[in-house]
């Protein structure tokens, strides 16, 4: 036992530099959490890689910005990748007097103005890709490209009286926390990734944090009408993801279509695969990202 930890003692200061190379952390753990102030409270954001692009990671509804691990750790190898938990989710604040779309791009410009980010690409899922519809209107020299997977860019019909009141109590008491992630399961209906439980049980964890399933409930009711005009504004490198079993469309084929000509975009269909496509499927998914510059 002795010549072992002796052996030991002699790799280490061979070993230690990488250590601290890995992943950006030390022997695995996970990469530090930053955060950015805005004028109601902070949001927070990992940033891993370095590279002449800035990819900045957009989370759905309820979700964290470590559910874009995989990918974000594939395209950090050339770029500079910032993963972001939105306003009152993750470890963001909940100080924030409203939560929606427009507000989350209000929080991105903000971040891609101070840091005076250029050669930007954004990646969202879910409510945030109208978010990201209209952080590329406000900033299109410095925005070059998105990707849209999920998305949801418009309000086709406001959401009905009844609708509302499910929301408000599907998603309230002691409960909430539990029936969002039965819901969020359900949105993976054919090919789950292996770490679903692991994944659901950390998103109940957080959610299960004072205000967190406020800001959920807010983000749920919030109307797209403020971004929707924005859709009038931007075209061309932009990729709509789209899972064919994404059980949150009536028909996925149809609306990723429909954006994808509305914004001058390629459509790509994930076969078999639900709201998610970065996380069923990291390495298309990255493949796809890494499309808006290398085509050109």
């Amino acid at each position: 036992m002795k010549e072992r930890y002796y052996k030991l003692s002699i790799l280490f200061p061979i070993l230690f530099p990488f250590l601290f190379w890995m992943d950006g952390s030390l022997m695995g753990s996970p990469i530090s959490t930053s955060y950015f102030q805005t004028k109601e409270g902070k949001i927070a954001y990992t940033q891993t890689g370095v590279g002449k692009r800035n990819l900045i990671l957009l989370p759905g509804i309820g979700d964290r910005k470590e559910s874009y691990s995989e990918v974000a750790e594939l395209l950090a190898k050339e770029n500079s990748v910032y993963s972001f938990d939105l306003r009152g989710l993750g470890e963001s604040d909940v100080s924030f007097s409203s939560y929606g779309p427009k507000e989350t791009a209000e929080d991105i410009l903000s971040f891609i103005r101070e840091k005076d980010l250029q050669n930007v690409y954004i990646v969202a899922n879910s409510m945030t890709a109208a978010s990201a519809v209209y952080i590329r209107s406000m900033e299109n020299r410095r925005v070059l490209g998105l990707v849209l997977s999920g998305p949801f860019v418009r309000d086709k019909a406001p959401l009905s009286f009844g609708m509302k009141m499910l929301v408000q109590l599907a998603f309230r008491g002691p409960w909430g926390p539990s029936a969002w992630v039965s819901f969020y399961e359900s949105l993976f209906p054919l090919h789950p990734p292996k770490d679903l439980k692991e994944r659901s049980e950390k998103l109940k964890n957080n959610l299960s944090e004072d205000g967190r399933m406020a800001a959920v409930r807010s983000m749920l009711l919030a109307s797209k009408t403020e971004c929707e005009p924005a859709l009038n504004l931007v075209t061309g490198n932009v990729i709509v993801v789209m899972g064919t079993k994404d059980p949150d469309f009536e028909s996925p084929e149809e609306e990723a279509h429909w954006i994808g000509t509305k914004l001058s975009g390629e459509v790509r269909m994930y076969e078999g695969v639900g709201h998610y496509p970065f996380a069923e499927n990291p390495i298309r998914f990255s493949s796809d990202v890494q499309q808006l510059w290398q085509k050109k």
